[in-house]
């Protein structure tokens, strides 16, 4: 496989840094602190047991709960056993895949590298701040989408190039015994083209839903083994996932569509780098929008679920590498060098 040009692999990294300097400055711009209804009594109507307003920006304030014993434990487990956990494979992973030339490899070293930066982020946020810091979150969530598009980006230069062999021009394609005849040697359409571009809007679909949720406000304290910690879902971080997101991916679906379809010399590479950078952010708010609409009330297993969910990610993405070591770690010359097998 060609290795990704450097001035490709730059120009998408600095798209990146761009696209989250200016979320964290459009944030700082829109961001205003919430005005919270008081009440006769002196204190919130939260505090007082009264509804909040329905206007989406009002934010109830952090009131005390109860927690359990052995849910106690379970935030202490996973901030301090599962976060660690994976942050520390990525980083091995990381350091594995450093001079792998292979473009899938190294998406998926980029890949990794943002969700580390974001990860850290979030731990920077709730060790130093308390969750409190805007800057921090927003590192944090860009770094998970930014993450999850690279590491989309991967998997479909893995799939194309190591098993269907779609893009090579000389390689013959896994897909020719359902389409009988192939674009490669006939004037023939190719089947898994017209799937691909069914495909896009097919998924473009999906951004649809994050956008028809509806913001979900709590906020509250809990003593966790005698530390106070604090709760909340801020609008700023629900703006980021339940629109942003699926707004930028529409936009890079409907570009990877007709990249596809009007480009006429080598569509494909253009058109699946931009359906990945669509598809990171998408699965990251639709990640985002079930966890919200499932614990809202109850937002230590909304963190909760979210690291472990990390850490089956991090974890299976090592165990596939070392399943696979020989075909994917091998380097090319000496998988050349090595004799075929009888």
């Amino acid at each position: 496989m060609t290795p990704i040009p450097k001035r490709t692999l730059m120009a998408v990294n600095l798209f990146a840094f761009a696209l989250c300097a200016a979320m964290i400055l459009g944030g700082w711009w829109n961001y205003a602190p919430p005005l919270i209804p008081t009440t006769a009594q002196g204190g919130t109507a939260l505090e007082n047991g009264l509804p909040m307003t329905d206007k989406p920006d009002s934010q109830p304030t952090a009131t005390s709960r109860p927690m359990s014993v052995l849910k106690q434990w379970i935030v202490v487990i996973t901030a301090f056993g599962v976060k660690p956990v994976y942050l520390l494979v990525s980083l091995a992973v990381i350091i594995v895949l450093w001079r792998r030339p292979a473009p899938d490899l190294t998406a998926l070293r980029w890949g990794l590298i943002w969700f580390w930066v974001g990860e850290q982020a979030c731990s920077a946020n709730y060790l130093g701040y308390g969750g409190q810091s805007e800057f921090l979150e927003y590192l944090h969530n860009f770094g998970m989408a930014a993450g999850f598009a690279f590491v989309t980006w991967a998997l479909m230069e893995g799939v194309d190039h190591r098993l269907i062999r779609f893009s090579d021009a000389k390689d013959r394609c896994a897909a020719l015994s359902l389409c009988r005849r192939c674009i490669k040697y006939a004037d023939e359409p190719c089947g898994l083209r017209r799937a691909f571009m069914f495909g896009i809007p097919a998924t473009a679909v999906l951004a649809l839903l994050p956008l028809t949720a509806d913001f979900k406000l709590t906020t509250y304290r809990c003593d966790i083994l005698g530390a106070s910690v604090c709760y909340s879902h801020t609008v700023a971080s629900q703006w980021f996932e339940m629109r942003f997101c699926p707004l930028l991916a529409l936009g890079c679906f409907a570009a990877s569509w007709l990249v596809l379809a009007f480009k006429q010399e080598n569509p494909l590479p253009l058109s699946k780098l931009l359906f990945a950078a669509g598809l990171g952010p998408l699965s990251f708010g639709l990640l985002r929008t079930f966890l919200v609409a499932t614990f809202s009330d109850d937002l230590m297993w909304f963190e909760t679920w979210e690291e472990w969910t990390e850490l089956l990610f991090v974890l299976g993405t090592a165990f596939v590498l070392w399943v696979f070591r020989h075909g994917l770690l091998t380097h090319h010359e000496a998988a050349a060098a090595a004799p075929a097998a009888p």
